[in-house]
């Protein structure tokens, strides 16, 4: 086993021969696009998610989205590389030294798989350079099939001592890549399955708790690998193996760990021995690096935006643990810096005081990753602060703070989707003549044959099933589909085609009389119809009425129902 230890200039921090968890976040992917793979995205950039719990920044939509998009063209044309083959994608260290001569490590890379699918739509190259990540991946790996975990800028080779290895929390982010790549164009489903069966074979002990390395050992692990939200897409994608587990047992660490070190706080160290009893311990002061390791430093101070994003994407029930967590992690970290995001350290005590480790008490990413923690606690003018600091770079930080940045932009700015939702469905172009009936012989109705009122209008579309499709419903316009006809009273499938251009929308669907509020994922243009289902309840016979509506924003175009 390898011992990995984060080597960043500004930090001073040196590599020490001891057994354990590796200190950079490691990644490792695992995507290989099909020929049948869709070249257009399916959830493009921007897409403007619903967070269940919390608050978002004050700035508007289109300033969020703004604001991500310029992060995004900086980080790519200054770490994202092409190289080490033509066919090889890698995302630069440079100005960290983490790597030799500007390479990679399998954190970075795994950061990368994450960043641009989530861009794809405003990035047109994104599946190529997603493919080429991917590639540079297969072609690094260990003993394992994971990814090796730092390669030379020059040669490309493994660049530590010893039997070359990975690492868990770089193996998670890959992971999650390659589902977010398989949402976003198809074609990735194998490779991804597949990868996680090599994370849970060597990443995961017996008891469900994440190791730190796929050949470390079973007593330790590294809270900066607590990606819960990753857990549990896995465990919805690849249910051949039990993730269910893995979430279990990893929040059960949190809470064991911080009812006996930091209930108040809710503070992880770096690393944490006994991961494999009950009672969890920091671990001792150099056990890997020289940061300390018994307390928060360059590792946990991610906790708060992976907790943080946890809590916003599944909410305080089935996310209970990450959520009072991160609340707990927001208000120390806001209380410790005065509310000055540029005032969190990079190193804190798990009594919630400042470490004021000598020479290394600034760090940008600091207080940067303190932001989905502050949106999940409720805290609008933490939020707002930490929000204005993402526009800036006051300590000079690169690769490590400006890649941590860039996908603290994408969660605060309301455009991280979860690929464990579903998202929209693609459907092939429809004929030029209208069809009588739809799947399975149920009744297709045209939108333009509605009773449309307030506004509504049809408009020609050369993709729609009948040359035609409804603009303009919602803010007052609605359409009202009669007749509907079935042959007994019962609950029914309702299949909406649709197109929802720019943004996610909501409508009103009324089925005699009763509402509920659906809402339609942004599609990439109007050349995509895509379908959403609904449970709708029916009458026997021909006297059902179903209209959509939306009294206070816009709806999406419609160009046919299917009951």
């Amino acid at each position: 086993m390898a011992t990995h230890a984060r080597s960043r200039s500004r930090q001073l921090l040196a590599a020490i021969a001891a057994a354990g968890c590796t200190a950079g976040a490691l990644v490792a992917l695992a995507a290989g696009g099909s020929a049948s793979a869709a070249t257009t995205p399916m959830r493009p950039f921007p897409q403007h998610t619903t967070y269940k719990v919390g608050v978002m920044p004050t700035a508007s939509q289109s300033t969020r989205d703004a604001a991500v998009k310029k992060q995004y063209d900086s980080w790519k044309s200054t770490y994202l590389v092409h190289g080490c083959a033509s066919n090889e994608y890698y995302v630069s260290t440079k100005g960290d030294g983490d790597a030799p001569n500007n390479g990679t490590v399998s954190e970075a890379q795994g950061y990368g798989m994450n960043i641009v699918p989530l861009m794809a739509g405003y990035d047109s190259s994104a599946k190529a350079e997603f493919d080429g990540l991917w590639q540079l991946v297969k072609d690094h790996t260990d003993q394992y099939g994971l990814m090796q975990w730092k390669l030379d800028g020059n040669t490309c080779k493994y660049a530590d001592s010893g039997t070359p290895d990975g690492a868990t929390d770089g193996d998670l982010d890959i992971g999650y890549g390659l589902i977010l790549a398989d949402q976003q164009w198809g074609g990735y489903s194998a490779d991804a399955k597949a990868w996680l069966a090599k994370v849970y074979a060597h990443d995961v002990a017996s008891d469900g708790h994440l190791k730190c390395e796929d050949d470390g050992p079973t007593n330790d692990t590294r809270p900066s690998d607590f990606m819960i939200d990753h857990l549990r897409a896995f465990a919805a994608y690849d249910t051949a193996h039990d993730w269910g587990k893995v979430v279990t047992r990893t929040e059960a660490i949190v809470n064991e760990f911080t009812s006996g070190y930091s209930s108040s706080a809710g503070l992880l160290s770096d690393f944490v021995v006994n991961a494999n009893t009950s009672t969890p311990d920091p671990a001792p002061a150099s056990y890997q690096e020289n940061q300390p390791d018994n307390i928060v430093g360059y590792n946990s101070i991610r906790n708060p935006w992976h907790l943080g994003t946890d809590a916003l994407l599944y909410g305080r029930t089935t996310a209970a643990t990450s959520f009072n967590t991160a609340v707990k992690e927001s208000n120390c970290l806001k209380s410790i810096s005065g509310g000055d995001p540029k005032k969190v350290q990079p190193h804190i005590k798990l009594s919630c005081a400042n470490a004021n480790v000598s020479g290394d008490t600034q760090a940008e990413e600091a207080g940067d990753l303190a932001g989905p923690a502050a949106m999940a606690a409720g805290d609008q003018a933490w939020t707002d602060a930490i929000w204005a600091q993402l526009a800036t770079n006051p300590f000079g930080d690169t690769y490590f703070g400006e890649t941590l940045k860039m996908l603290v932009y994408v969660v605060m700015a309301g455009d991280y989707w979860n690929p464990a939702d579903g998202g929209p469905t693609p459907t092939t172009t429809p004929p030029t003549t209208p069809p009588t009936t739809g799947p399975a012989g149920n009744q297709s109705y045209e939108a333009e044959n509605a009773v449309l009122a307030g506004g509504t209008a049809v408009t020609s579309c050369t993709h729609c099933s009948g040359g035609a499709k409804i603009s303009y419903l919602g803010s007052g316009g609605t359409a009202t589909f009669n007749g509907i006809t079935e042959p007994a009273t019962g609950d029914y499938t309702l299949t909406v085609y649709f197109m929802s251009v720019g943004s996610s929308k909501s409508a009103v669907i009324t089925a005699n009389g009763v509402d509920q509020t659906v809402t339609f994922p942004q599609t990439p243009d109007y050349n995509t119809v895509v379908t959403q289902t609904v449970t709708v309840h029916l009458n026997g016979g021909g006297g059902n009425t179903i209209a959509f509506s939306n009294p206070s924003a816009g709806a999406p175009n419609i160009d046919r129902i299917v009951v």
